[in-house]
């Protein structure tokens, strides 16, 4: 095999696999979409759930760690559990910071695409050489029709 066929077996291989509109799904790559109703519906699970179902089960294992530390304070046991509920604690207070920022990006990620949205829009109007909104001749036409 030349050089130039193989680099055109590529070449058509990576066509195949870009694809710009593939943002619905299809294609077999992964979905960007996004939904503000799916963001809103898992902030929603992280507050009345996740979080507070997070936060009872971290209480849970301290209580019983340090009964069990208490049980075994005179032994090299209760020295280990106590270290061990140390880091347990640290790992319960890192979980609740990610899914408390988890929750902060989902809920601002809308806000923040609003914005986005909202900025381009507003450059729009100093494209327009007649302000109307109805202008047929735009200063800058798009060749993307003539592909």
């Amino acid at each position: 095999m030349t050089f130039e066929n193989e680099r055109a077996g590529l070449r058509a291989d990576a066509v195949t696999r870009t694809r710009l509109d593939g943002a619905g799904g299809t294609g077999g790559g992964p979905d960007l979409s996004s939904s503000a109703a799916k963001k809103r519906s898992a902030v929603t699970a992280l507050e009345q759930h996740i979080e507070p179902d997070s936060q009872a089960a971290g209480r849970v294992a301290d209580e019983t760690s340090e009964a069990a530390a208490r049980g075994f304070q005179d032994w090299a046991t209760g020295a280990g559990i106590t270290a061990a509920l140390k880091g347990w604690r640290e790992s319960v207070k890192s979980l609740q910071a990610r899914l408390s920022a988890e929750k902060a990006a989902l809920s601002g990620t809308n806000r923040l695409f609003l914005g986005a949205d909202s900025g381009i829009a507003g450059q729009f109007p100093l494209l327009k050489p007649g302000g109307g909104p109805l202008n047929t001749n735009p200063p800058f036409p798009s060749r993307v029709s003539g592909y």
